[in-house]
């Protein structure tokens, strides 16, 4: 069935459209969430308050064992997803750089401009910074391009690093976010501030441990990898389908102008 753009269940403006619904959500729920708050996005560093890395491990998780079961049902297709190609040593540089400024600015990227939006200052001014910043790098990149490149490994997914089934790595990240929750509760208990830290019921927190590791340990089972299912052929064939239906598409009138894909990365 999916990805649907893909399968040209929609065409290319009304997939801008659900963009611009899907980020001001996101923005909206980051705000809500104290994440325009600098105060509270650097609590991690100083082991107070860790919902930072709650809130991403979580979303990592869901995603990660979404896409997997929706592919042993036959409603994704793993294949039509964009992954981004590993250059691993300007990734670990690149990431290190991130933490610093991330540390002295108080904010992320998307943490920027929620709080840009939401009218605080220093916001706008990080995000000033991240685009005189990109400017520079711009400017530099022929001198930078080669260390740019380094490292090239491809869209290289933990399953093909490793030489393991995908249902296993997954059965391992759930097993970490899980020991990851476990400790960073008793650290934010010994170091952060009962006051500013969200209540939350121990037996709620339980169930939901037991059922990320159930769902990881089915996954490890059923084994994502393995041979087609009926609905994932189902899913293979849909593909000629989109091609059907967007044959016609391509005769159509042009698009408004301004609007030109120019290279479709998938989804």
């Amino acid at each position: 069935m999916g990805p649907l753009y893909k399968y040209g269940w929609f065409d290319f403006s009304y997939s801008l459209q659900l963009a611009v619904l899907i980020g001001f959500c996101f923005g909206l729920l980051l705000e809500r969430a104290g994440f325009g708050n600098p105060r509270k996005l650097t609590a991690i560093f100083y082991l107070r308050d860790f919902a930072v890395l709650k809130v991403m491990f979580t979303a990592i998780v869901v995603c990660m064992l979404g896409l997997l079961y929706f592919s042993v049902l036959g409603w994704l297709d793993l294949e039509k997803i964009y992954l981004l190609p590993t250059f691993i040593w300007p990734q670990i540089v690149g990431g290190l750089a991130l933490g610093v400024g991330f540390i002295m600015g108080g904010y992320c990227p998307t943490t920027s401009v929620v709080a840009t939006v939401s009218g605080k200052l220093d916001g706008l001014v990080f995000l000033a910074g991240m685009v005189i910043g990109s400017l520079i790098f711009a400017e530099l990149f022929p001198l930078l391009e080669g260390f740019y490149n380094a490292g090239a490994m491809g869209a290289i997914r933990l399953s093909d690093f490793f030489g393991i089934q995908s249902g296993i790595v997954a059965f391992l990240v759930c097993i970490m976010a899980v020991g990851a929750f476990w400790l960073v509760e008793r650290v934010e208990k010994r170091f952060g501030d009962p006051e500013t830290l969200p209540e939350g019921g121990s037996k709620f927190k339980t169930i939901g441990a037991i059922v990320i590791l159930i769902l990881g340990l089915a996954l490890a089972f059923l084994n994502p990898d393995g041979p087609a299912s009926p609905g994932q052929e189902s899913v293979k064939g849909a593909d000629a389908k989109a091609t059907t239906l967007d044959a016609p598409r391509s005769q159509a009138a042009p698009a408004a102008e301004g609007f030109k894909i120019v290279h479709d990365e998938g989804c």
